[in-house]
């Protein structure tokens, strides 16, 4: 039996998205919720059966794109004007019907454009393939879509616990590398590891930094004890965050501040790329070495795992912790019901967090950490659109 429709759902949802369009500026943040509009308008739209055909779309989608770049046949197509499906034929030695086939897929779907029967050219939408991120962060998605079939079969042969340990990640039993965490089975494959680092690098550009906790905020108490370090980044990577930071609290204020992760990491950080920040080899699985900041920062690290090894984490940290430290965690705070229309990048990103032994996280499991922890919740700093958060805690008062 089909789905009935709810018009009057409908209609508010055609107005929300109409009234967006007419005040729309090209403004990123107005962008996604555009496009966030522009899903619950369709989501009200369809019935049962077509939902099932929305997935139908996707994976030929995702199929039809792998060929495509894999193949060699998308970096044929010039960047400015035309190709024929004959000519790319010749120009890969691949039957000329795969081509076809492929291109009305993805033309289909606005990437890339067939100007005439079989003549195709480039669009901004196929161009963002040739990006350095998005060829990347496609190889991932590619990568990602391997792991995420194999499931049934990871859930048929593993045990509850298996889940949650480590060396038996579903990641690491889709790739037979069973015994190896997420990270060594990234680091097996110089290709795979290469895709990973780069899709962080992306991934990055899209998960914001600023626009939640106010660091600026800071000043007088950091100037009011300039011997404390002002801010410690537990696992910062290349320490990019620290520099965007800067922009709210310039040289942190005249106080130290901390870049840690591990020594290869730290290693191959140049000094000058950098200004203003201190570099320090650190495990978070021990002790934290700097005592008494200002502030501690996890930011996408506790994300990669479960409850008992994020209260490991944060116990670490806790033993370092002075009277007015402050821990900053941030990450996608989930939702604590599902709805239509929610960002759905948090709960994508929580299955894909499944596949290496970590889960996104909702407030009430926050505070269950912080607590067991010794830590309180002192507030949540969520981001103007989507589910990215700060989550603010301090000492358990005595």
């Amino acid at each position: 039996m089909a789905n009935s429709i709810d018009t009057t759902t409908l209609v508010k949802a055609a107005e929300d998205f109409l009234a967006s369009v007419k005040n729309f500026d090209g403004n990123p943040i107005a962008r996604a919720a555009l496009v966030k509009q522009a899903d619950n308008l369709r989501y009200h739209s369809e019935d049962g059966f077509g939902t099932i055909l929305r997935q139908f779309d996707g994976i030929h989608l995702t199929a039809a794109m792998n060929v495509l770049t894999s193949t060699g046949i998308l970096v044929k197509i010039p960047t400015e004007g035309t190709i024929s499906s004959n000519e790319l034929a010749k120009a890969v030695n691949l039957d000329e019907s795969v081509i076809q086939r492929a291109m009305r897929i993805v033309c289909a779907q606005g990437i890339g454009e067939e100007r005439a029967p079989n003549v195709y050219a480039h669009n901004a939408k196929s161009l963002a393939y040739f990006d350095e991120g998005g060829k990347w962060f496609f190889k991932c998605i590619i990568d990602q879509d391997f792991a995420l079939k194999q499931l049934p079969r990871y859930f048929k042969t593993h045990t509850r616990d298996d889940l949650l340990d480590r060396t038996k990640s579903p990641y690491a039993f889709a790739h037979n590398l069973e015994g190896k965490t997420y990270y060594e089975t990234i680091s097996a494959d110089p290709e795979r590891l290469e895709m990973f680092n780069k899709t962080l690098v992306q991934m990055e550009k899209t998960v914001p930094v600023l626009g939640m906790f106010p660091f600026s905020s800071l000043k007088t108490e950091v100037a009011a004890e300039p011997d404390r370090p002002f801010i410690v980044d537990v696992g910062g990577g290349l320490g990019e965050v620290l520099m965007s930071i800067q922009k709210e609290a310039p040289a942190g204020f005249g106080s130290k501040m901390i870049l840690q992760d591990r020594p290869d990491v730290i290693d191959a950080i140049p000094s000058e790329s950098i200004p203003h920040v201190t570099k320090m080899a650190h495990d978070f699985f021990t002790p934290q070495p700097v005592r008494n900041a200002h502030v501690y920062l996890l930011r996408r690290i506790l994300h990669d795992f479960y409850d008992p090894v994020c209260i490991e984490i944060v116990k670490n940290i806790v033993s370092a912790m002075g009277p007015t430290s402050r821990l900053l965690i941030g990450d996608f705070v989930v939702p604590e019901q599902s709805h239509i229309g929610d960002d759905f990048m948090v709960y994508w990103m929580d299955f894909s967090m499944m596949m290496l032994t970590g889960q996104e996280k909702t407030a009430s499991q926050f505070e269950k950490i912080l607590n067991a922890a010794g830590l309180e919740l002192v507030k949540i700093w969520p981001f103007r659109f989507g589910a990215q958060a700060i989550v603010e805690a301090r000492l358990k008062a005595a």
